[in-house]
């Protein structure tokens, strides 16, 4: 495929900018993406390995440069880990952390500098095996019944009678259950 910018080298890069909530997506070569994006790497792509965390490092180092000289006229990357002392400056450009205190240290400058490359401060993509949210820590202390009364609930709130209907009735039945096994 050809670069979208000149017409004349193969892209190896889709840049994907969103404005506003409106997307735009190009393919460009190495070349046009250096010129035409804030995007520049110290090292080429050409024939080099390129990581995870050189890309972070160079997405994080140029938001948080443009946005901080722009807000305040000075880059503000003299904040340090309490623990580790891991300032945010090496942070930006290693693409990471110190330790785990590092997130709590860096947490004011982390969600303006993360809102700015992906449009929201909040995870919403896959989660670690074993992950449980609060909701489900405490749901893991309810009995069955109590489960479907939940889900029963919800069911009446959404309008879907049919579903509640059948929970109601297992739950019934789990009850009619209890009774008669006590």
């Amino acid at each position: 495929m050809l670069c979208d910018r000149c017409q004349k080298r193969d892209a190896k890069i889709l840049y994907t900018e969103i404005i506003n909530g409106s997307k735009k997506e190009q393919h460009l070569c190495e070349e046009c993406a250096a010129d035409y994006t804030s995007f520049q790497m110290e090292k080429p792509l050409l024939n080099s390995e390129l990581t995870l965390g050189d890309l972070l490092s160079t997405l994080l180092d140029n938001y948080y440069t443009t946005s901080q000289t722009k807000e305040t006229g000075t880059n503000k990357t003299d904040i340090e880990c309490e623990k580790c002392g891991t300032s945010y400056e090496e942070f930006l450009q290693k693409g990471r952390f110190g330790c785990s205190n590092c997130y709590r240290s860096f947490n004011s400058q982390l969600g303006k500098t993360l809102k700015g490359i992906q449009g929201a401060e909040v995870h919403t993509g896959k989660r670690p095996k074993g992950y449980a949210t609060k909701m489900d820590r405490i749901l893991k202390d309810f009995t069955e019944a109590e489960k479907l009364s939940l889900k029963l609930q919800e069911a009446i709130e959404k309008e879907e009678f049919e579903e509640a209907a059948r929970l109601r009735d297992i739950i019934k039945q789990m009850k009619k259950e209890e009774t008669n096994n006590a």
